[in-house]
């Protein structure tokens, strides 16, 4: 369903009703889009704004064009390719699988780095974590790539390279997920306090060395991130 455009940049909103559509299956895989004109008709705007909603999906590779062919929405899984605007419309149960599998990777390395760091790797990932309040409380940021730096301290802790490995072959798309995940904290001041929190609550079960509690704050830490998406994704838009 289209709606009428608001005064609000009308690309923007043009771009976000599309993507609805594509999310939703209005717009599936191998669909052609509407031309340019229906698509103007329809939103009761010109053909500018359209062309500048269609070119930021092309970009981000969601949707292809062929001269004469019209413009058809290609895959978009996150993991065919990884682009900001693709972990948006990827299909939630991708992205909670993503979530699922750091879940179950990270409770235990995070609870083995716990007995294994060294006081110079402590520093790390209290470094890492300052950082991350940094730029979230300070500098107003999401923070996607200092949360990024704090979960790869920790891995490195562990003293097992698989884990680090594993951490950087997926390194675009834990980026992807932290950067959607924390985007949506953006003018939740309780929410960044409560991932604030439960990151200084994994740093202090690390400095006591103690191996339980720090399998158990980051399963819930990570916990919580699955159950917030999963709320989120119920809101309506």
């Amino acid at each position: 369903m289209i709606q009428k455009i608001s005064r609000q940049k009308a690309s923007h909103q043009i771009l976000e009703q599309i993507k609805q559509n594509i999310s939703n299956g209005t717009y599936p895989i191998g669909e052609k889009l509407p031309s340019e004109n229906v698509l103007a008709d329809a939103f009761g705007v010109s053909r500018v704004p359209i062309r500048e909603a269609l070119g930021v999906l092309e970009a981000s590779g969601i949707v292809t064009s062929r001269q004469g062919g019209g413009r058809r929405v290609i895959d978009h899984s996150i993991l065919s390719k990884y682009e900001p605007l693709v972990m948006e419309i990827a299909c939630p149960e991708e992205i909670d699988s993503l979530l699922e599998m750091r879940e179950v990777i990270e409770h235990e390395a995070a609870a083995i780095a716990a007995l294994r760091r060294t006081p110079e790797e402590l520093r790390a990932i209290e470094n890492a974590h300052d950082a991350f309040v940094l730029a979230t409380r300070q500098n107003k940021s999401i923070g996607h790539k200092e949360d990024y730096q704090f979960h790869r301290s920790i891995m490195v802790a562990s003293h097992n390279s698989f884990f680090v490995q594993i951490l950087d072959n997926l390194h675009e798309l834990y980026l992807g997920v932290l950067m959607y995940s924390l985007s949506k904290n953006k003018g939740r001041d309780t929410e960044i306090e409560r991932v604030i929190a439960e990151h200084e609550a994994i740093v202090e079960s690390i400095r006591q060395q103690d191996h339980d509690e720090t399998s158990h704050r980051m399963r819930l830490h990570l916990t919580n991130v699955r159950g917030k998406l999963k709320r989120l994704q119920q809101e309506p838009c």
